[in-house]
């Protein structure tokens, strides 16, 4: 018998590439999330920073002009964060996205494993069937020789 060969394996070969090509995509996605994540710690923690400084200025008396100066560094931090948070929410709304790609990519690639298992039981099935004529045809042309070998 014939060597086993699933019928759609150029398909299945796409689609697993398709699949690593998605999940390829949404592991870049999730590591530019975790950059931002650490951007925006950073940025948090140079804010707060900046608080505690005023709050020093502002006890300890200080010019208006560095008062002021200091009002809008702490103020362009704080629209740096914000920035930071609404890029981030975007990049998560691409990871929803993307994982939407990834699991239909997956189901694609499930159905096509399991019609190819489904292939290989028929092969399968077909074989034994076939051995198994082979067989009673032996035992059948034996037996017809009456058993004798020569």
């Amino acid at each position: 018998m014939k060597k086993f060969n699933f019928t759609l394996q150029s398909l299945k070969k796409y689609n697993d590439q398709v699949l690593d090509s998605e999940k390829s995509i949404l592991g870049r996605l999730r590591a530019e999330l975790a950059e931002m994540q650490s951007e925006l710690d950073a940025k948090a923690a140079e804010y707060e920073q900046s608080i505690d400084k005023l709050n020093e200025l502002v006890r300890g008396g200080t010019t208006a002009m560095r008062l002021s100066l200091h009002k809008k560094y702490v103020s362009s931090l704080q629209q740096d964060i914000y920035r930071i948070k609404a890029h981030m929410a975007q990049k998560r709304k691409e990871i929803e996205n993307q994982l939407q790609k990834v699991i239909d990519a997956t189901k694609e690639v499930s159905k096509l494993e399991k019609l190819e298992e489904k292939q290989l039981e028929e092969y399968r099935y077909a074989a034994q069937k076939e051995r198994d004529q082979i067989i009673e045809e032996f035992v059948t042309n034996g037996s017809s020789n009456g058993g004798t070998t020569q």
